[in-house]
């Protein structure tokens, strides 16, 4: 249908070439290429790429055009394009209609965000990966349209929930896991349209009230007390093959308003679809990964918006763009890299609409010959170590299975220690201490030694909602949310209740 070949990798093995040229939270310091300004970026100062500020990025002052060259039949696609890519400026982290999000990356639509990563259409939230549509939340992992949570894993729709996973349209509970639509819960697993249930019991508002007084969610022995009573409780009850609702023919894991979509992972809407990852309104599309918006008609894509995109990367509100990376609302482009409102340009050298329906042919033909054409972007054309992707999240390696595998590995990765000013065991233990003087300290993480703060926004979220501050950097607490979540993998199984097959 899209007139390319089939793939030559397994499909985990396109993934895991896919997501190693994102990097979401390694931030360094370095200087703007343009300005020479002191900016945080996603790229080292070691790696050989221009990077500009956001803003000297998207100024009118300069054009990607200008790096435009002729293609050379006598040379590879892949070798020509990775030219190009050292040669045009990126921005330093990406941010996209958001206002004060200096600390977040890849981040679409949102105001007044602090280290989120991946996240869509949010407001007053930190320490965050892939939240979408959320306000006044922290230490979230996969939320959607929620509020007021804490320390949550793959819950949506839901408001004031803190360590709870895998719920939907539940409010003001702690613990539960697998709920839908209950209130004022504690530590439950399975439940739908309850109130006031401790460990699935009924204990009615009065046992409710009394267990929080005699268990206050600032003792962390309470927060342990709940998730270990609510893992006993997992063990003994059934559990879901699959987490996902008003779908139709769907195969995979946490789908949503889906129909024809399999073995994919984390799609809010869609439709006919396979081995997409994370992604909203996924639309006749194969091998996509982190498109926060609408796709349609793509293949191989990495964060991209808009229809027939194939063998990209953050390409945004554009349409029939092959081969291309970083480039916004264009149309007709091939090998592309930072464009902004470009049309009928081929390694950024501009044609007329005839010369370029003629010239992307012969190319296509060109790179058949060589053995590129239907393939993504060689993983020697990152500009990531593969511990400084979110490959190394999703699909964990050790160093030496990394370099085997092809990848490159960062042994400086940057971190701060021995600069605390302050022990945790110091810290307050009553909500009514903690005060904005705490921003002056650092910390040191209890579980990895690094150096890190507490900001103004998370102090007042922790006093007002009666929690105790962390004792653990944002790394180690995201490190510890991914652990518990499934691999994105697929098993046969047997249904326990009917022995059908699953």
């Amino acid at each position: 249908k899209i007139k390319v070949p089939a793939p030559t990798l397994c499909q985990e093995c396109r993934q895991q070439r896919r997501i190693a040229f994102r990097n979401f939270k390694t931030f360094y310091n370095r200087t703007s290429d343009r300005s020479l300004k002191q900016v945080i970026s996603m790229y080292s100062q070691k790696v050989p790429y221009k990077v500009y500020t956001h803003d000297e990025w998207w100024a009118d002052d300069w054009d990607a055009k200008l790096f435009g060259r002729t293609f050379d039949f006598s040379r590879p696609f892949f070798e020509q394009f990775h030219e190009l890519l050292l040669a045009v400026p990126r921005f330093s982290i990406m941010n996209v209609q958001s206002q004060d999000c200096e600390y977040s990356n890849f981040v679409i639509g949102s105001k007044n965000c602090y280290l989120i990563f991946g996240c869509v259409d949010d407001e007053d939230c930190a320490y965050g990966h892939i939240v979408w549509e959320s306000r006044d939340s922290l230490d979230n992992l996969y939320l959607y349209k929620s509020e007021l949570c804490y320390e949550c894993i793959d819950c949506l729709g839901s408001y004031k929930l803190f360590y709870c996973q895998e719920c939907e349209s539940c409010s003001e509970s702690i613990g539960l896991y697998d709920c839908n639509s209950c209130t004022n819960c504690i530590g439950c697993v399975g439940l739908r349209q309850k109130s006031y249930h401790i460990f699935n019991e009924f204990v009615g508002k009065e046992g409710y009230n009394k267990f929080l007084i005699e268990h206050p969610l600032i003792a962390p022995e309470t927060i342990q007390l709940i998730l270990e009573k609510q893992k006993e409780l997992r063990r003994q009850l059934p559990q879901r093959h699959f987490f996902g609702s008003h779908n139709s023919n769907v195969s995979g894991n946490h789908i949503y308003n889906a129909k024809n979509i399999h073995y994919s992972f984390d799609i809010k809407g869609g439709e006919d679809a396979k081995y997409v990852f994370t992604g909203r309104n996924i639309i006749d599309a194969y091998d996509g990964a982190f498109n926060g918006t609408s796709i349609e008609l793509a293949y191989e894509t990495l964060t991209c918006q808009g229809r027939g995109i194939q063998f990209s990367h953050l390409c945004f509100s554009c349409n029939d763009v092959y081969y291309s990376d970083t480039c916004f609302n264009s149309h007709d482009v091939f090998g592309c890299v930072g464009l902004k409102n470009g049309e009928y340009c081929i390694l950024n050298r501009q044609y007329s609409k005839e010369e370029y329906e003629a010239l992307v042919p012969k190319i296509i033909e060109h790179m058949k010959q060589g053995g590129e054409w239907g393939q993504f972007f060689p993983i020697k054309l990152s500009p990531f170590c593969y511990n400084e992707s979110i490959a190394n999240e999703y699909m964990p390696l050790t160093k030496e299975q990394a370099l085997a595998k092809g990848f490159r590995w960062n042994d400086e990765m940057p971190s701060t220690v021995g600069q605390e000013t302050i022990s945790n065991n110091t810290l307050p233990k009553n909500p009514d201490d903690f005060s904005d003087e705490l921003t002056e300290h650092i910390l040191k993480c209890d579980k990895c030694g690094r150096n890190y703060r507490l900001i103004l926004k998370e102090i007042g979220f922790y006093k007002q909602m009666k929690l105790s501050l962390p004792r653990d950097c944002f790394n180690c607490r995201h490190q510890r949310r991914m652990n518990m979540r499934n691999s994105r993998r697929l098993w046969l199984g047997i249904c326990a209740k009917c022995n059908k097959n699953i």
